[in-house]
Formats: C-alpha cells, sequence, structure tokens
C-alpha cells in the first residue's frame, strides 16, 4: 500500500502490511455516548425512530461534538472520557437533530423509487 500525500511537497509513505494491521485502540467517548444514547432513548425519547440509521446518526454527531479520549488499556478503575454531563449534552443535542431530519426517510424514498 503507499499512500500519497499532497500538502506542500509530494510525499510517498509505504505501508507495510497495512491490510494486517490490528489497533486495539478505543475512544472512552464512544462507549458513553451509547450509554447515554441507550438510556436516553428508553426513557425520554419514545418517539426517536430505534432504527440501526437513527441511532448511528444520533452518535456520530455527539461524538463529533466531543473531544476524544483515545485510551489503549486501562489497568485501573478511573474515569476517563468526558464529563457524563457533557456527553448527556451532546447526545441531546444530537437526537434533535436527528429528529429534525432523519436519514432513513430518505433511503425509503430513494429505495420506493428504484423499486417504481
Amino acid at each position: 500500500m503507499v499512500l500519497i500525500l499532497h500538502y506542500i511537497y509530494p510525499l510517498k509513505i509505504h505501508v507495510a502490511g497495512a491490510a494486517m494491521m490490528k489497533c486495539n485502540v478505543r475512544n472512552a467517548n464512544y462507549e458513553r455516548v451509547v450509554a447515554v444514547l441507550d438510556k436516553l432513548l428508553k426513557e425520554r425519547f419514545s418517539n426517536v425512530s430505534d432504527c440501526q440509521r437513527c441511532r448511528d446518526d444520533i452518535a456520530a454527531i455527539a461524538l463529533n461534538y466531543l473531544p476524544p479520549h483515545y485510551y489503549v488499556d486501562v489497568e485501573e478503575q478511573k474515569e476517563i472520557g468526558s464529563p457524563w454531563v457533557m456527553v448527556e449534552t451532546a447526545v441531546l443535542e444530537a437526537i434533535d437533530r436527528v429528529l429534525e431530519k432523519p436519514n432513513h426517510l430518505h433511503e425509503e424514498a430513494r429505495n420506493q423509487k428504484h423499486s417504481s
């Protein structure tokens, strides 16, 4: 695999075994977003579609609001990631955005056009 980057000057980077690389890096905020999303959809937002596309959109939007907190291994039980209140705020904002413009409606309309 060869990556060609064009910023100031062309640069070729050869990555040996790129297809075989395994990475165990995780974003602590992803785990928090999913936990808060599950809780909010069960307790406060029964009107939000529970389809996988809407859940993915909400999670992606919320994660884009939050700074990443990557980790490899946590030996101790210490708190990592953004504060819970910050995560909840990001998820609430993301739910509002998806409620305003859900993507699954566009996919359904597109599928109906192709089947006609």
